[in-house]
């Protein structure tokens, strides 16, 4: 470790060369004219973004502090805000229900969408009970339904490993406004006890995932939940797209709070992209046999990481694009390759489960191929400025590793992208660079 915080200027020297060098083969990437595709139909009501930073509440480790990616348990369009909180972590949208208006995570990787319910008890992850701060939620849902509850039905889910957060609640339907569009009778979650990790600004999640992810089940016993109890409805996904005729909607991530938006329908009208990419979604295998839709999952062609020096890459290597999740979580021996291009290399620190650089490093370049098209990561994005280990100071990096398919691209992949999302017949998605 001390050997890694020590600069000779020999190494300011190399580290200003490598710099020359990657700008220059940057600036060999081709650059598209601006286009939006004649398939991608154009949305219309672009809200304007504000930035909040959430609350610094939060536990030692990085795996702890980001949004970790779902477990998979046993008329006009709108543009909605996409606000990006605790230091780019997540991105929040405003999402109206009833009277009341709550930031909730915008989550492409869960199907549920739900609030913390005033009076909502506290767990740790042994199923004690805390104090309710602890959870750090923003403003509580107060009330109950407002189009009713429904009767014998509940609400388990639990999100990244067996050690992560988990909640349990009600189901019932409520009117939801998102971007100006009113969405009728949406079936959404109350939650009324579990353990939670919050930002101290987001008062739920906004689950944009397809309809094989909902987490309802009959009865109500959640320790006995399982296939045989479980009920898949309409998320808010479906709804939306039977209520603006098309199954499209669209992601714009950026670390710049202003240029983040969530589109429904289609894509801002004035919108600057290169080509788009296109890829299908994948299938997956369900739990009791046969394939469903459950993440965005699809299969790029390769992914690509190098330097100036060396290039590799690796093939067929199954992905979910979700934007619950900051890092890109491949497998550890890709993960380690990435993080050893670093400039300085990054070292893996144990105490923290992942990654970490000189907040002034140089990162490698790391692209995803998709019919022939490599789509780059912004180089800004793959190194976390705010998200710091407290002995060394280093950043964290963007790239961790994930135990099994599949794999995650996250915001640092999604940031300085456009991903459209098309879950009406093609079942694709598309990717083209923010210009």
């Amino acid at each position: 470790m001390a050997r890694a915080l020590t600069h000779s200027a020999a190494a300011e020297s190399l580290t200003l060369l490598l710099l020359v060098v990657l700008l220059g083969c940057a600036s060999a990437f081709p650059v598209n004219d601006e286009k939006r595709a004649a398939q991608v139909p154009a949305a219309s009501h672009v809200l304007t973004l504000t930035r909040n930073a959430a609350s610094q509440q939060r536990s030692s480790t990085l795996s702890s502090r980001l949004r970790s990616f779902r477990a998979v348990a046993e008329g006009p369009a709108g543009i909605a805000t996409a606000l990006p909180a605790y230091h780019d972590v997540e991105y929040l949208a405003e999402v109206k229900v009833g009277n009341h208006t709550y930031s909730l995570i915008i989550d492409t990787g869960s199907s549920d969408t739900w609030l913390v319910k005033e009076g909502f008890q506290c767990l740790d992850a042994n199923h004690h009970i805390v104090n309710q701060l602890l959870c750090n939620f923003g403003p509580k849902y107060k009330g109950d339904f407002p189009d009713g509850q429904i009767p014998g039905q509940h609400f388990n889910i639990s999100y990244g490993s067996a050690g992560g957060p988990f909640l349990n609640g009600q189901m019932g339907y409520a009117d939801l406004t998102l971007a100006g569009i009113e969405i009728k009778k949406q079936q959404i979650a109350l939650a009324t006890i579990g353990a939670w990790n919050g930002d101290g600004l987001s008062s739920g999640i906004l689950g944009l995932g397809l309809p094989g992810l909902t987490e309802a089940f009959v009865g109500n016993t959640p320790a006995d939940d399982g296939v045989q109890n479980l009920v898949n409805y309409n998320p808010v996904v479906t709804t939306v797209s039977n209520q603006v005729g098309n199954g499209i909607f669209s992601l714009g991530l950026s670390r710049n709070a202003s240029a983040s938006f969530l589109a429904l329908g289609g894509v801002p009208e004035n919108l600057k992209v290169g080509d788009y990419a296109t890829i299908s979604i994948d299938k997956m295998g369900k739990r009791f046999g046969g394939t469903d839709y459950f993440f965005y999952t699809m299969t790029p062609e390769r992914l690509v990481w190098n330097t100036s020096t060396q290039a590799k890459e690796w093939r067929a290597l199954q992905v979910i694009v979700d934007s619950g999740t900051t890092l890109n979580l491949f497998p550890y021996d890709i993960a380690a390759s990435i993080n050893s291009l670093f400039y300085p290399r990054a070292v893996y620190l144990e105490q923290q489960g992942g990654w970490f650089v000189p907040c002034n490093a140089v990162p490698p370049s790391f692209g995803v191929q998709m019919k022939g098209q490599v789509l780059w990561a912004d180089p800004s994005s793959m190194i976390l400025q705010q998200l710091r280990d407290p002995e060394t100071n280093y950043c964290a990096t963007g790239i961790g590793a994930a135990g099994s398919q599949p794999y995650i691209l996250g915001d640092v992949f999604m940031q300085g992208l456009v991903v459209v999302f098309d879950i009406g017949p093609k079942m694709e998605m598309r990717f083209a660079k923010r210009l």
